[in-house]
Order: C-alpha cells, then sequence, then structure tokens
C-alpha cells in the first residue's frame, strides 16, 4: 500500500475528471506540500500549479500519534445530496487511507439563525468560518451583502465572497490532474479558519507557502489584496485582532494595525450594527473569549494529541480540524 497522499488521491481526481465534476476542489496538505516546493511553478495565466513528478507527503502526520492526515475536499454546493455523492466517490477512491472530510457551502437557514439569535447556541459553538448561502429577508450592512449571495463568516463578521475567488485552478503531479483553490486563497483559507487564528503547527507551512507564492507569482498578492480575494483576507487581518498575543504574520504586508474590541464592535463587517452598542461589546468580547480558549488549547501540545487521537474524528461541526 502506497504511503504517499499524492497517489492516495490520485483515484478521486481521476473519478471526477472521468464524470466531469468541477465544482470540487481538494484543500489541505497535498495542495500545502506542492505550493511549498521548490520545484513547484506556479502559473498565474493558466491557472495551473504544476509540482514535480516525485511530490511525496506521507499519509501520517509527523505529530507523536502519527496520525493519518485528512483529505479535505469543498462541494462548490449546498445540496445535502450532491454533497453526500461526492462523498461516496471519495470514500471509494481513498477507503481509510486518509481521514475523509467533505463539506459544502451552509445552506442560509444556518447562518439566518445564528443572526436571528445572536447569543443562541447555534452562534455561540461557531469556533470555524464558513462559506454560508446568504439568507434573504435580513438586511445586512452593504459592506457585508454579497451580489453573489456567499458569504464568509465567523459568526458576529461576516464579509462577501467574490463567485471569482471560489474559481479552481488545476494542480498537476506528474500526470494527474486534480482541481484545487487559488493559491493565495490557500492561505486565506488557513488565516480565517479559525476564530484563534492560523493554528501553532500550522504556523511554519503557512508563512512558507505564502513565500512561495508571492515569490514565483507575485501577481497573486494583487489577487488577495485588491482582487477577488480582498474581502475575505479583510476577515482574516480582522480575526488576528480577537487572539491572546495578536503576532499573526502579515502573509501579505496588508501593513494594517490591530484593531481593539470595541473598534470590532464598530466595524463595517459585523452583521448585526443594530445592536446596541453594550449587546455588540458583549458579542465581540465572548467571540475574543473563544479565540483565547480555543488558542491555550492549540498551543498546548499534550491536549492537541489527545484531542487528534480520541475526539478529533467526533467533533462534527464543533471544531473541526482541517
Amino acid at each position: 500500500m502506497t504511503t504517499n497522499s499524492i497517489e492516495v488521491i490520485r483515484p478521486f481526481a481521476d473519478a471526477l475528471r472521468e464524470e466531469s465534476i468541477t465544482n470540487v476542489q481538494v484543500f489541505g496538505g497535498i495542495n500545502t506540500a506542492a505550493l511549498r516546493d521548490l520545484k513547484t511553478v506556479i502559473d498565474f495565466d493558466s491557472k495551473e500549479v504544476i509540482a514535480p513528478a516525485t511530490l511525496y507527503l506521507d499519509v501520517r502526520r509527523s505529530d507523536r500519534n502519527k496520525s493519518l492526515r485528512d483529505a479535505d475536499v469543498f462541494v462548490k454546493s449546498s445540496d445535502p445530496e450532491y454533497i453526500a455523492y461526492i462523498e461516496k466517490i471519495l470514500d471509494e477512491a481513498v477507503g481509510t487511507a486518509l481521514r475523509q472530510s467533505v463539506f459544502g457551502i451552509v445552506p442560509e437557514k444556518v447562518l439566518r439563525r445564528q443572526l436571528r439569535h445572536p447569543f443562541g447556541f447555534t452562534a455561540l459553538k461557531t469556533f470555524l468560518s464558513d462559506r454560508y448561502e446568504q439568507p434573504d429577508g435580513i438586511d445586512l450592512p452593504d459592506s457585508v451583502a454579497s451580489p453573489d449571495r456567499l458569504i464568509r463568516s465567523i459568526f458576529p463578521f461576516g464579509v462577501p465572497i467574490d463567485a471569482e475567488s471560489l474559481e479552481s485552478w488545476t494542480l498537476s503531479v506528474g500526470d494527474m490532474r486534480v482541481d484545487v483553490p487559488n493559491p493565495a486563497m490557500q492561505v486565506i483559507n488557513y488565516a480565517s479558519r479559525s476564530v484563534s487564528g492560523v493554528r501553532p503547527k500550522d504556523e511554519k507551512k503557512v508563512k512558507e507557502t505564502a513565500a512561495s507564492i508571492l515569490t514565483k507569482a507575485p501577481e497573486l498578492r494583487d489577487w488577495a489584496m485588491e482582487g477577488p480575494g480582498a474581502s475575505q483576507l479583510d476577515l482574516c487581518l480582522l480575526l488576528r485582532s480577537l487572539t491572546p498575543k495578536k503576532e499573526h504574520p502579515d502573509y501579505f504586508r496588508a501593513n494594517r494595525r490591530v484593531q481593539t474590541l470595541s473598534e470590532l464592535a464598530d466595524s463595517e463587517y459585523f452583521m448585526l450594527p443594530d445592536l446596541e452598542v453594550n449587546a455588540r461589546r458583549r458579542l465581540v468580547a465572548t467571540v475574543a473569549f473563544k479565540a483565547n480558549i480555543l488558542s491555550f488549547f492549540e498551543s498546548n501540545k499534550t491536549l492537541v494529541s489527545l484531542f487528534q487521537k480520541y475526539i478529533e474524528s467526533h467533533m462534527g461541526t464543533l471544531v473541526k480540524y482541517k
């Protein structure tokens, strides 16, 4: 049995191409490994990442538990039946060689529930950002509402998603072809994944990934700063103001200062500006508390090891480690 994640994911990539499925992207470690490799070429114009045919990423992490890596797959749909179909294809192709994680666009009813009950369980249990359908019948600030009806949110903050930011690139490894996110979005996804920012164990690889893509394709900085990725980069920069150390690297050299919690409560991306001031500040303080708790947890290697060994696969939507 192969120990190379690239070979494990190959049957899945082949199955998607055989069925002409183009709205599915492979996230996570495989794409990051390709982007960090010194021999990888990034062709901005053709939207292609060309990695060496010898690219290798072991199916097991280097942590103390030698835990399996994830096969993270994003489906650009909110249809549960279609997402289940992609899960079936992945399961048949990958089996138990990698931990499977398939996620899509979250139906609008979930964000609607958060907005209507800002101190309710659905909102309070949210530790990770997601891509949501924009709910109808709820007035959102103009800076949050999306012409493409998609919002990237980690409650109570949200930014509009430019549909172009979700366009796929092709990762080529030898004769394997698989759809992946724009390389700049790979970095943005890591930086906006969690209320606590980039996990300590990911900091080195995200920093190296960002440095690599900006060296090989400088156009990606403009794409992230002023183009389709700009709003989601704004969310990254906002989230770093919630964490205790507030020292997350400025991957795209945006040179924006860290904000106070009071300023966050007045942010243009705060989705409930009509809440009275004290309620807004209390809500932001609650999110900052969650960021502190999660940051403490993620910085403790023993707790992380125990989590990965005994709990991770059973956490559902509460804290998914992608």
